[in-house]
């Protein structure tokens, strides 16, 4: 009580607790930010999914075997314990039940911010016009495919999948696949499903091979780098086999230049693959009225797209830009609260 005695004496108290008010304000973005940076060095390590394999793991030990810094590392350790993501005792470190749901729930968050912490990192320097997205930045390709694909197996993946079971589709052709995870997850749904990844970036391609080549369904699947709007029979697998032809948050990326790229494309698609079925997963442009109100992690993602030029389009502008394609909407879902819409696309 004495110290806190002298500090009102030498602050005033108005002054000594409006100080407190404005740092406790404070405190959270400034532990946000680094608090995600120590998560990702412990991701990027190795550390994390240790954790998750063994429960406790023995940081000198772990740390020869890395070839890491010691003293950064209990650096981080010692930070995470203090807010409670980590527990580090006697030299031994295990997931405190907050950082477990993190890791084990939350992860693809944390990946996909990391996909786009390169533009935060020159953000004075884009913002100044010395660099440019694209030419001089770019997001980390690799974990866009990888935080997307977590993420989405809580509801794009789920919501998509329910579609193409009843349609009894059982040969997927994914346009913008990424690391392949929408394939992974309808073929853990569809014991007699296969399917076929087309994406246009040669090193998620890359990436998604490694993944396949290690996988337990690579009898079942294949990636092929190829563009959606130009696709050679090739990538899609001799075309009159495929019955369903899938996109998840593939097709927003085209509209930054305008529709019409995007309808074009749809309607060649829509002449190669006549009798099947379309299932796409689009983002839904929210009104920032309604997120001012409600700021989900929808404001998080507009930023990174508006930062990398991808433009998001509305539910109903989805609608139209289908049906100048020549398709027919036969099934529809959108989720306002997270801004997301499914649509079931057919030829007339």
């Amino acid at each position: 009580m004495g110290e806190i005695a002298d500090l009102f004496r030498i602050l005033g108290f108005s002054r000594a607790i409006r100080m407190k008010q404005r740092y406790d304000e404070a405190q959270p973005f400034v532990r946000g930010y680094v608090a995600t940076n120590a998560l990702w060095a412990l991701m990027s390590c190795g550390l994390a999914d240790r954790m998750i394999e063994q429960e406790t793991v023995d940081v000198e030990e772990f740390a020869k075997e890395k070839s890491l810094d010691r003293h950064v590392l209990t650096s981080l350790l010692d930070y995470l314990d203090g807010i409670s993501l980590v527990r580090f005792e006697a030299g031994q470190v295990r997931l405190a039940q907050r950082g477990r749901h993190f890791i084990e729930e939350t992860r693809g968050l944390f990946e996909l911010t990391y996909a786009y912490e390169p533009l935060f990192t020159n953000l004075n320097d884009l913002l100044a016009g010395r660099k440019k997205y694209g030419p001089d930045v770019a997001r980390r390709i690799e974990y866009v495919g990888r935080g997307s694909g977590m993420l989405c197996r809580d509801l794009p993946y789920p919501v998509m999948a329910d579609i193409i079971a009843r349609h009894k589709c059982r040969r997927v052709l994914d346009l913008g696949c990424g690391d392949l995870a929408f394939l992974f997850f309808l073929c853990e749904k569809v014991a007699d499903l296969t399917g076929i990844g087309i994406d246009l970036d040669p090193k998620m391609v890359a990436y998604a091979r490694d993944v396949l080549a290690r996988s337990p369904l690579a009898s079942r699947l294949r990636v092929e780098e190829a563009d959606l709007r130009n696709l050679g029979t090739q990538a899609a697998g001799g075309g009159p086999e495929v019955d369903c032809v899938t996109a998840v948050d593939t097709f927003h990326e085209y509209l930054w230049n305008g529709t019409a790229e995007i309808v074009a494309a749809l309607a060649k698609l829509r002449q190669q693959f006549p009798q099947a079925l379309f299932v796409i997963g689009e983002f839904c442009n929210q009104p920032h009225e309604a997120l001012r109100k409600r700021p989900t992690a929808f404001l998080e993602h507009h930023l990174f797209h508006d930062l990398t030029n991808q433009r998001i389009g509305e539910a109903d502008l989805w609608r139209q830009l289908f049906r100048e394609a020549g398709f027919q909407i036969v099934e529809e879902r959108v989720f306002n609260l997270v801004g997301h819409g499914y649509f079931a696309l057919k030829s007339p």
